[in-house]
């Protein structure tokens, strides 16, 4: 049957390729040869032109269709056609620039036809118009806006060319016909003067980046199956993720981005020849321009730079609601089209999406001063929009209601709360919280994603604590349940100047809430997730929510977690362990699914709210033990038994892994061990995901100092990651050297804290083990950044007695050699701020130097010369600030002077030199590390000066007179900014000289002293 139709498709593109032929050769020459009588048949092969399916391929011949472009556009510029013949003609361009398939882009010899196209399309959208009541003028007007959106499409850097004329256009027209907004004659639009900040250039070295704490969770298959191709202006980047996919809020919906050749028209037949009738076709044909016109304005900003695109935001965002109407907010709020609404609602989604940078800098301000800041300017048009789309959530379409708190989401994700008027968040979550109980499930679920991005919104204010601790109301009620309009009756229709007050938390509300506390006593928001989920309460409604529904409501559980763990999740946790219980062990996958992150993330939270001692102590850990005691009883464990479902199998994985050390050591010995056995098996699982999550699970749990100080599983742990660091798949070789760093790390604690179970571990496993780590540094830079880590751990515990073994001494040497080479070559800037700190660590350990010595005298050999000589060039002019950060930690690594030899002095000049470079920035993002880098450095260089010896005085002389006026400076400043337990090196450089001061110096020694003196003193 496939093939079938395949054929047909084929055949009736081969024919309508020819046919296409011919009409073109007949129109050229009607055109070429046009007389008074041949105007009929100009416009019936134009309109048998227009009959054509475009969606196939149909154009073979582009000189053939640049000669139909040119003569159609002649014809068009002499207007001496009638209106019927040149909308004819119009149609007839705009199929022309039809794409035959999404994403097509014109060859390079379409560029001129496609401009002349453009040219006549904005040609007749700028003229004046004299009768805006003409219906054939108005489908002129709908194939222009269609024809630029098909010439954009294919050739989107006209635009460019274009953009303030194209955007006087779409304000136009996206407004013509509503009622009581004027028209205006295009214009063309110019961009704002402002000050926008520099957006990072793709074409920068990669600077990796710290690693984050929430893990970014796997997709599952049945949603991956259907996941929408994200563009670029992805809003999950950062902030609260929406579960359901289906539900992406940067869908294009309401968008046509591809005009197909044969559209579903309305027929001018639909209407009857009344009066009425007419007024009716009048307006059903405005009401396609203005679509058109809004369409055109979402490819417009999908193809314009952020930068370019916001500096027009004036133009189409108001600052207020007497800022007058052609705006974007007119049509979401004004137009009668449902769809002209989404479409709307559309591209103000996209604009808030693309513009988060630039928003941020917005704020609000009652001064009232004679210049207004831009930043204010933008905090007013913050404002204006929340207070346009709390109006657009009356919206009686469901689909309208839904994408208009998507467009809230996006708001409150770019809205910088903290900088703008207080109670706004309050007033926010107010008119989003009566969806929660909306009879739609989409609305529900959308409702959850506006709410869930108000719980990661940062940073967090009191007021939103506030409104989120509050107990469920009765404001539920005003929602109409089962009331046909879905929404609150006392709303008929809005006018952008009609007056609106919001929601706020007021004196009856707080009564109704204060009688709701009589009952279960769980924040509003919270109640209803749970609800969603199926826990019954004592007196709510029991039924469980729709499948999105219920992912969202696990969704909004987690983000709860990350930043009210201990106001939102720690006092209901019985309740909440109920609701995941329920949901590990319901028959749907990617419910499971979603319940096992949440278990994640709660996990995650709760072992940090345990790690502060002062916390440990007003909380009774019980409720946290009991949390975890059933889940191990059978609903997560289950999750490891689904052979056909890896990804639920390495969920289960992170799960174990985010127990915590707290945790861990107050569970019964039966499940401690039931732990321990299911992650060692699924590190020999066939699939990669669940390999990689056991090995990182159990690189967690060797931190845990019951499980650290067991040396048989330590040993466990260290061969099993070892093994999987030779797996095929990088993501395993990733997971196990993250892994392998961890390991090392706590194998460093063992041998300060528990010498007894460090000295089971075999030099041999080091061995193997420091090998590996060199091996994974000619890996890919995920597992290279990785293993450089581990290889600064290896080496701290590398001891006297090992070097004396033939194998210890090369393998060190290759070591430093790879740490060298990382820390001064590459692209990936975490590679080298981890080599930099790896040497750190590795410089630490005194018997590393050992080797170094000659007849008790230390010397630089092996080493110590390229180890050096890399960290003083990078700390004085490396453009990365982080690396340089690192590199000047490094240097004041050794603990003696005898460990520096003859680099003592180079040390000291290349941190001076580096002090005086700080200034010098290229990247302006380095900006926010400078100060960092400069405390560091004076640090480094206090450590430096403890270590001074009486020899030394004379050789530092000509080196500190150079900069001994920036070092006073900044070593001030430093002083200033650090509290005094971050700041004793520089105290023990005082006690220093005061001590060195002591010796029997010569004059010139005591001159130089007396420098030292100044400089350090004067500012302690």
């Amino acid at each position: 049957m496939f093939c079938d139709v395949t054929f047909k498709n084929m055949a009736a593109s081969f024919d309508n390729s020819e046919i296409f032929s011919n009409l073109s050769s007949k129109i050229i020459n009607l055109f070429l040869r046009r007389t008074e009588g041949n105007q009929d048949l100009i416009s019936k092969t134009l309109d048998d032109l227009n009959s054509l399916n475009y969606r196939y391929p149909i154009i073979t011949n582009a000189t053939q269709v640049g000669y139909v472009v040119r003569e159609i556009c002649k014809f068009l510029k002499k207007n001496q056609g009638t209106l019927e013949t040149t909308l004819l003609a119009l149609q007839c361009l705009e199929a022309c620039t039809t794409l035959s398939s999404e994403n097509q882009k014109a060859d390079s010899d379409l560029h001129k036809p496609l401009e002349l196209c453009s040219e006549v399309f904005l040609s007749h959208l700028t003229e004046n118009l004299t009768d805006s009541n003409d219906l054939i003028t108005n489908k002129i007007l709908q194939t222009c806006c269609l024809g630029l959106q098909n010439v954009i499409l294919q050739y989107p850097e006209y635009l460019m060319k274009e953009l303030g004329t194209v955007l006087g256009v779409i304000k136009t027209f996206m407004l013509l016909g509503i009622k009581n907004v004027d028209y205006i004659m295009p214009q063309k639009l110019m961009p704002s003067a402002l000050s926008i900040p520099e957006m990072p250039s793709l074409t920068r070295e990669k600077k990796g980046g710290k690693l984050t704490k929430q893990k970014k969770h796997r997709v599952s298959g049945t949603q991956k199956k259907g996941k929408i191709n994200q563009s670029e202006h992805d809003t999950s980047s950062g902030g609260y993720i929406p579960a359901t996919t289906c539900l992406d809020y940067n869908s294009d919906s309401g968008v046509s981005g591809v005009n197909s050749g044969n559209k579903i028209k309305t027929s001018d037949s639909d209407f009857s020849d009344s009066e009425s009738g007419k007024a009716a076709k009048l307006q059903h044909v405005k009401t396609k321009v203005r679509r058109a016109a809004l369409n055109l304005f979402f490819i417009v900003v999908k193809n314009t730079e952020k930068s370019t695109m916001f500096t027009y935001w004036s133009s189409f965002i108001p600052e207020d609601n007497m800022s007058g109407q052609h705006n974007l907010v007119t049509c979401f709020l004004r137009d009668p089209s449902a769809r002209n609404r989404m479409s709307a609602l559309n591209v103000l989604l996209l604009l808030l999406t693309t513009s988060k940078l630039y928003l941020a800098q917005a704020e609000s301000s009652d001064k009232s001063t004679s210049f207004t800041p831009y930043s204010v300017v933008l905090g007013r048009m913050i404002t204006e929009l929340h207070r346009s789309l709390s109006l657009i959530l009356h919206e009686i379409s469901v689909p309208v209601l839904t994408q208009a708190l998507k467009c809230y989401a996006a708001l409150i994700q770019a809205t910088p709360y903290h900088r703008m008027s207080s109670r706004l968040m309050t007033k926010v979550i107010r008119n989003i919280k009566p969806f929660l109980y909306h009879k739609d499930a989409s609305v529900q679920v959308t409702a959850l994603i506006a709410l869930g991005c108000v719980l990661a919104s940062e940073p967090v204010l009191p007021e939103t604590i506030e409104a989120m601790l509050k107990l469920e109301s009765a404001l539920k009620n005003k929602v109409a349940k089962n009331d046909d309009s879905l929404l609150m009756d006392d709303i008929d229709s809005l006018s952008i100047n009609d007056s609106f007050e919001y929601a706020d938390f007021d004196e009856p509300e707080e009564a109704e809430e204060s009688d709701s506390r009589c009952g279960t006593g769980i924040p509003w928001l919270l109640k209803r997730c749970l609800v969603n989920l199926g826990v019954e309460m004592e007196e709510s409604e029991s039924s469980k929510g729709a499948a999105p529904v219920k992912l969202e409501s696990l969704q909004i559980l987690s983000a709860m977690s990350t930043k009210y763990f201990e106001n939102l999740i720690l006092p209901h946790l019985s309740l909440i362990v109920k609701a995941l219980d329920q949901a590990l062990l319901d028959s749907y996958v990617d419910l499971k699914l979603h319940a096992g992150r949440t278990v994640d993330f709660i996990g995650q939270a709760m072992s940090k709210f345990l790690s502060n001692e002062d916390k440990l102590v007003e909380i009774p850990i019980t409720q946290c033990v009991n949390f975890w005691k059933t889940l191990l009883n059978k609903s997560l464990v289950d999750l490891f038994q689904f052979e056909e479902n890896p990804i639920l199998r390495a969920v289960a994985c992170d799960c174990l892994g985010s127990i915590g050390p707290h945790i861990f050591e107050q569970l019964p010995r039966d499940k401690q061990i039931l732990c321990v056995t299911l992650l060692f098996s699924c590190t020999r699982d066939g699939e990669n995901s669940v390999k990689g999550a056991a090995v990182r699970a159990l690189a967690i749990c060797v931190t845990y100092p019951s499980l650290r100080e067991d040396t048989g599983f330590v040993l466990d742990t260290a061969e099993a990651i070892y093994r999987t660091l030779k797996d095929d798949h990088l993501s395993v070789r990733e997971k196990a050297s993250w892994s392998l760093g961890n390991l090392s790390g706590a194998l460093v604690l063992s041998s300060t804290e528990s010498k007894e179970a460090f000295e089971e571990i075999s030099s041999e496993m080091i061995l193997k083990l420091l090998k590996a780590c060199i091996c994974g540094t000619s890996d890919n830079d995920k597992v290279k950044m990785n293993c450089v880590r581990g290889i600064g751990n290896l080496l701290q515990l590398v001891t006297e007695e090992m070097l004396k073994n033939e194998p210890f001494p090369e393998t060190v040497d290759k070591a430093f050699a790879v740490l060298v080479k990382c820390c001064t070559t590459g692209s990936n800037m975490k590679v080298r701020w981890n080599s930099c700190y790896a040497l750190k660590n590795a410089m630490q350990n005194i018997n590393l130097y050992k080797r170094c010595s000659v007849d008790g005298h230390f010397s630089n050999k092996d080493w110590q010369v390229p180890v050096f000589n890399a960290l003083n060039e990078l700390v004085v002019s490396f453009k990365n600030f982080k690396v340089r950060i690192n590199a000047a930690l490094a240097l004041s690594a050794p603990k003696c002077r005898e460990h520096y030899g003859n680099f003592y002095f180079s040390v000291w000049a290349a941190l001076l030199k580096a002090l005086e470079n700080s200034g010098n920035i290229e990247d302006f993002n380095e900006y926010k590390h400078r100060d960092n880098l400069v405390e560091q450095i004076c640090l480094s260089l206090g450590h430096l000066t403890t270590l001074l010896q009486m020899g030394d005085l004379s050789q530092l002389q000509s080196t500190l007179q150079l900069y001994e006026d920036n070092l006073k400076t900044h070593i001030g400043k430093v002083m200033e900014r650090l509290v005094p337990e971050k700041s004793t090196q520089l105290s023990n450089a005082v006690y220093a000289l005061n001590q060195l001061e002591k010796r029997d110096l010569d004059a010139s020694g005591r001159e130089i002293l007396g420098q030292f003196k100044k400089i350090f003193e004067l500012n302690i």
